[in-house]
């Protein structure tokens, strides 16, 4: 982490997270309120990018340095980062987040962001990707996945660039959503990693998603679906959605195992039942 709490007047050395919340009730979930509250630790500053005007940030316990943006959902996640981006500058920030709602997290992020430190990657994330999408554009396709996604200096500087070459419109006008899904994956998702690589700039994940699949021997395109299990047991704090309450018979294991797995991993001051009860 790079944080000015010693001296928050440094302009250029504040750190500040965009947390996407797509939020279909009038309620902040118990789950979203102990993953902001965590990224609160690790960022000076935290801005919840939300489209539902009667979620206020006074009507919750949350930290003081957390901010509650009410955006229409135009563009998916990538679209609430897009509006943002451009109300701030860049040059005031060392390092800038985005991260989403598509996951629980189960267990304190202390671990990630001491690895993070420690290595001195331009931009990073959680985990990788090397999956080609059948509908991806790109030469290449190693991406960091986009729900953890954190830019430091220099790469912060290059994303107006990238941002401004970006078919915008393409994005913000499309009504069908699978083919907005694609644009996005597309053309942010894996064209941020790429577009930053192209400029020699130094991508990392905490996890790599090539060395997990040979721990754990496994062929599996995408480890936070199938294999989320060993995943927590290697020290990965989040668990996708998906895996809970995605309609395909694929992403619902018969056994419910990802309530064992939260119930083995979770954090032990952080109250587990109640997130379960969220989603059951």
């Amino acid at each position: 982490m790079i944080s000015s709490r010693d001296n928050n007047n440094y302009i250029g050395n504040i750190s500040l997270c965009y947390f996407i919340h797509y939020s279909t009730t009038d309620i902040l979930p118990y789950n979203v309120k102990l993953y902001i509250n965590e990224l609160s630790r690790h960022f000076d500053k935290v801005k919840v990018l939300c489209n539902n005007e009667k979620i206020l940030v006074k009507n919750y316990s949350l930290k003081t340095n957390i901010e509650i943006i009410h955006n229409p959902n135009r563009g998916y996640d990538f679209g609430m980062f897009y509006r943002n981006f451009y109300d701030i500058d860049p040059d005031k920030y060392a390092q800038i987040a985005v991260i989403n709602d598509s996951n629980i997290l189960f267990n304190k992020l202390d671990p990630v962001f001491e690895w993070a430190k420690e290595d001195d990657a331009d931009f990073w994330g959680i985990i990788d990707s090397h999956e080609k999408p059948w509908f991806s554009m790109h030469p290449e396709n190693y991406h960091l996945q986009s729900h953890f996604l954190v830019f430091n200096k220099n790469a912060i500087q290059k994303l107006p660039s990238f941002l401004n070459q970006l078919d915008i419109d393409k994005i913000f006008n499309e009504k069908d959503k699978k083919r907005l899904r694609r644009h996005v994956i597309n053309d942010w998702e894996i064209g941020v990693s790429q577009f930053l690589i192209a400029q020699d700039l130094k991508p990392a994940a905490f996890v790599g998603s090539r060395a997990m699949e040979v721990q754990l021997n496994t062929k599996a395109k995408n480890l936070t679906n199938s294999m989320y299990h060993e995943l927590a047991g290697n020290g990965y704090p989040l668990l996708k959605k998906k895996v809970i309450t995605g309609k395909k018979k694929w992403y619902q294991p018969k056994d419910r195992k990802w309530k064992n797995t939260i119930r083995e991993y979770g954090h032990e001051d952080w109250v587990i039942e109640k997130i379960i009860c969220e989603f059951e």
